[in-house]
């Protein structure tokens, strides 16, 4: 070999280590950069179900009623808006302070009167006024205490009642519609929904009037000249007006109203609100980009699916934590027990279609994930499949597997029988678990007959056996 054909050799040799070294780097960057698009794109994933399903449910009505259904349909919610009503009214009579000043003023005219009819002279009426004697307003307390027993029962009474349980649902129905108009900044007029300093509030006026009419005769024993309007109007201003001329107090400006969106938090919704309208698909978007992006970069595209899943998988995971942890502390800021059992109820049924949304994600995940791995072919499945290729394989008498089914078809179909009970005790006899366990035992049953037949000669054998050959067909 001569020293030009050397050197030649050389410098082949150099451009090969060079060009293998770039490809080396190259390799390493797109490993690198697959591994943050794994990331990216995974939470993307997460991310773009999650805006896809609050968009559907908060701003669905009839999504949102059938999410709230379960809890307007408990009586212990109706008793806590009784409990709203009730203290609203009562405070609003302030039954012992009245009571207080009536009986006062009673004693004082029995005692001008008895003084007067026995003549007594301003001397005695002095020294009558100084001695410490009972009087009627120490009969106030037990008296009220009565009296607003009877007020709170009733009131809690009418909230209970058919005619306000079958009708509040259409309220709460147009609080949610004035909540999400007042959101986008397109606020209509919500009858019973009042909207105040950046506030959604119940108007409950109206109701409180009704329930005012049911306890018209124990009011009357305080405010004889108690008299309520045959309507109430749905207008705030209007209503509690009404009200205080006929229970002949000054109402607070928040009377009888209940804040669903408080100013504090208005912003906030507001803010989410008009970013889930303009970027809730440009999410969806975003992540079907990043999957084919992540599948185009990665230098083994059967490797980054498995990796994907797997990160869509404990990404559904992170976000289920997630939203427990918010289920906890919106439930631990309510103080009051009842209340808080309700909103850990609401809660979980609001989020119970985000939870099984989250759990066919997750198992699409995983189903992906173990397809991704099977198709390349591993050892122990290449032996499984050629295994059960072996077991299947038909032949004279029927495949291995049908002389083995055949041979224990008895104890097969006692113990598919056996695990269909099973089956059916803990998922219940409800419709759809009666046909989907009746089609699989079906499905057992006729595949152990199927076999049975295959082995006696009774079902003929597709395949050819390897013994007849072209001749012996002639």
């Amino acid at each position: 070999m001569t020293s030009e054909s050397g050197d030649e050799l050389a410098r082949l040799q150099a451009e090969n280590e060079q060009l293998k070294a770039s490809l080396d780097r190259r390799v390493r960057w797109r490993t690198v950069l697959t591994w943050v698009l794994v990331v990216l794109t995974s939470l993307s994933i997460v991310t773009a179900a999650v805006a896809v399903w609050a968009h559907q449910v908060v701003f669905d009505n009839d999504r949102f009623m059938k999410t709230v259904g379960p809890v307007l349909d408990d009586p212990d919610f109706y008793v806590l808006v009784g409990d709203k009503a009730s203290l609203a009214v009562l405070d609003a009579l302030d039954v012992e302070t009245r009571l207080t000043t009536s009986l006062e003023d009673l004693d004082v005219y029995l005692s001008d009167t008895l003084a007067d009819a026995l003549e007594l002279s301003d001397r005695a009426r002095r020294l009558l006024q100084g001695f410490d004697r009972p009087s009627l307003a120490d009969l106030a307390p037990p008296i009220a205490a009565a009296l607003e027993t009877r007020v709170d029962n009733r009131i809690h009474q009418f909230f209970s009642s058919e005619a306000f349980t079958s009708r509040f649902p259409e309220l709460v129905s147009r609080v949610h519609q004035a909540a999400i108009a007042l959101a986008r900044n397109d606020l209509a007029e919500y009858p019973n929904v009042y909207v105040a300093d950046g506030q959604v509030r119940l108007n409950l006026v109206p109701y409180i009037g009704a329930a005012l009419r049911q306890v018209g005769d124990e009011i009357r024993s305080v405010l004889p000249d108690f008299d309520l309007p045959d309507v109430i109007s749905d207008r705030v201003d209007e209503g509690r007006q009404q009200l205080a001329e006929a229970l002949q107090a000054n109402l607070p400006e928040d009377f009888g109203q209940v804040t669903v969106v408080s100013e504090e938090t208005f912003n906030e919704v507001q803010a989410i609100t008009v970013r889930l309208d303009r970027f809730v698909w440009l999410t969806v978007l975003v992540a079907l980009v990043l999957i084919a992006v992540t599948i185009a970069v990665s230098p083994n595209r059967r490797r980054t699916a498995i990796h994907l899943s797997l990160g869509v998988f404990l990404a559904m995971i992170v976000a289920a934590i997630a939203i427990r942890r918010l289920n906890a502390s919106i439930v631990e800021s309510i103080l009051d027990p009842t209340g808080a059992a309700l909103a850990a109820r609401a809660v979980s049924d609001f989020f119970v279609g985000l939870r099984n949304l989250q759990l066919v994600m997750a198992l699409a995940a995983i189903a992906i994930a173990v397809v991704a791995y099977l198709s390349g072919r591993p050892a122990w499945f290449t032996r499984l499949t050629d295994s059960v290729t072996e077991a299947t394989e038909p032949g004279v008498g029927g495949s291995p597997l049908d002389v083995w089914v055949a041979s224990h078809s008895g104890v097969l179909q006692a113990a598919g029988v056996l695990l269909a009970g099973v089956a059916l005790f803990f998922a219940g006899l409800d419709l759809v678990s009666v046909v989907a366990i009746g089609l699989i035992l079906g499905g057992v049953l006729w595949f152990i007959s199927a076999a049975k037949k295959r082995v006696s000669g009774e079902e003929p054998v597709s395949a050819v056996p390897a013994d007849v050959g072209v001749d012996d067909a002639d």
